[in-house]
């Protein structure tokens, strides 16, 4: 008898392929076909699917490859060599960027591209738990400037769902107000982490006070005595599963995500260790813990939905127009930061080189329409390899932001001159 057997793989290099790797790992040839799962979600996550799905399908083995969302889009886009056969991701713009470039398969009764949602999540912040943990708070609340140094996030490019936060931002106060909300927030940060899951881990060990995260990385870390606020107002977005062209076992594919969008996959979310709300409504009545209802209130509300159509015309230049203006500077943005702070606390009212200070540390000169074709990738290698156009961009844009920090930093120097004058005097 053949038993289903996963394994989550590294980051394979070179002309290895997933044959070699399973034969290296098993020591036999293998017989059974084989699945092969790219996703950003963590084993945590995704082990159940797999233990479950095994048992209903014994003869198929699974490959999971655990990648963030940009890294898989970049290589799904540059071709899928490595022929994967379903993508799994809490980012619904990903998925648009697939459709658009046609690296999702189609139904073969319906036309239809084969993508379907299977959960639902919203954004906020973790922190550790202390008393009675509040379910939902302002965005501005992480603006304080008691929070200065105390909280985390990870990187937009190398994380979907802090890409999704950003996008989140643009989309509910708008571009320019987006970038301000942005812009002030990176005064209050501790650290910008490589993955969404250093965040979590870095409150946990009390690292930094609170986390920007999204809500089911967080729930499933309950041993850690985390708690997470939504941010409002509340934005809910689908996470999806989709199967891919070009897969070779598009039947296993097939057989896969109608477990995970049935009742027994739907299920399955609601587990403390996983901790997700479900798609389906009916399974979503069924749920007890908190969250949900907030999530349930969110979706009946439904006052704004999440735009992914227009996130994915503008993925990339989101990202780079952040790095650019934040992360790349970022020490120097923060200590810009806390230098105007502490003017501001030593006058009664704020002065108008003070106010000019703010207006060069909240404005980013690029409008929204500047960047919708940057955004849209339609070459197989428009994330791995940039445009003449794009690098233009990137250039442009590392000017710019370096042109507002310089300028606000002559401007910090003539008022702290003038206050250690006044110092002086008195």
């Amino acid at each position: 008898m053949t038993n289903l057997m996963w394994k989550a793989m590294p980051w394979l290099k070179g002309p290895m392929t997933f044959a070699a790797c399973f034969l290296s790992i098993f020591g036999t040839t293998l017989q059974a076909e084989q699945l092969r799962v790219l996703t950003s979600m963590p084993p945590s996550f995704y082990q159940p699917f797999v233990t479950a799905f095994g048992a209903r399908f014994p003869d198929v083995e699974v490959a999971m490859l655990n990648k963030n969302t940009n890294a898989s889009v970049d290589e799904l886009l540059r071709g899928n060599e490595r022929q994967f056969d379903v993508f799994w991701s809490s980012s619904p713009e990903a998925f648009e960027l697939l459709l658009q470039n046609g690296h999702l398969a189609v139904s073969e009764t319906s036309g239809a591209p084969e993508v379907y949602s299977f959960a639902y999540s919203a954004l906020g912040w973790t922190q550790k738990r202390s008393g009675p943990a509040a379910k939902t708070a302002g965005w501005d609340a992480l603006l304080s400037s008691d929070r200065t140094g105390t909280i985390a996030m990870a990187r937009p490019s190398r994380s979907g769902s802090t890409h999704m936060m950003l996008e989140r931002t643009l989309q509910v106060r708008g571009w320019q107000e987006g970038w301000a909300y942005l812009l002030e927030l990176a005064g209050n940060l501790s650290t910008i982490t490589a993955r969404s899951f250093t965040v979590l881990d870095g409150v946990a060990n009390g690292r930094f006070d609170v986390g920007l995260t999204i809500d089911f990385l967080a729930h499933a870390r309950t041993e850690d005595n985390l708690a997470f606020v939504y941010g409002t107002p509340v934005m809910v977005t689908p996470a999806r599963v989709g199967i891919l062209a070009g897969g070779n076992a598009p039947t296993a594919a097939r057989h896969f995500v109608d477990f995970v969008i049935s009742d027994a996959g739907q299920r399955l979310l609601t587990a403390p260790d996983i901790a997700r709300t479900p798609h389906s409504a009916s399974i979503r009545a069924e749920a007890t813990a908190p969250y949900h209802q907030v999530l349930e209130d969110a979706l009946t509300l439904n006052w704004l939905e999440y735009d992914a159509a227009l996130a994915s015309e503008r993925y990339w230049a989101v990202n780079a127009l952040f790095d650019a203006f934040v992360f790349e500077v970022f020490e120097t943005r923060r200590e810009a930061w806390r230098r105007l702070r502490a003017l501001e606390a030593q006058r009664e009212a704020p002065t108008v080189e003070m106010h000019r200070i703010r207006r060069l540390l909240t404005s980013i000169p690029i409008g929204e329409a500047d960047v919708g074709n940057e955004g849209q990738t339609t070459s197989g290698n428009a994330f791995a390899t940039l445009s003449d156009q794009q690098k233009d961009s990137v250039q442009s844009w590392r000017t710019a932001s370096q042109r507002s920090l310089h300028e606000a930093d002559s401007l910090l120097r003539v008022l702290e001159q003038r206050v250690a004058q006044d110092v002086v005097r008195d």
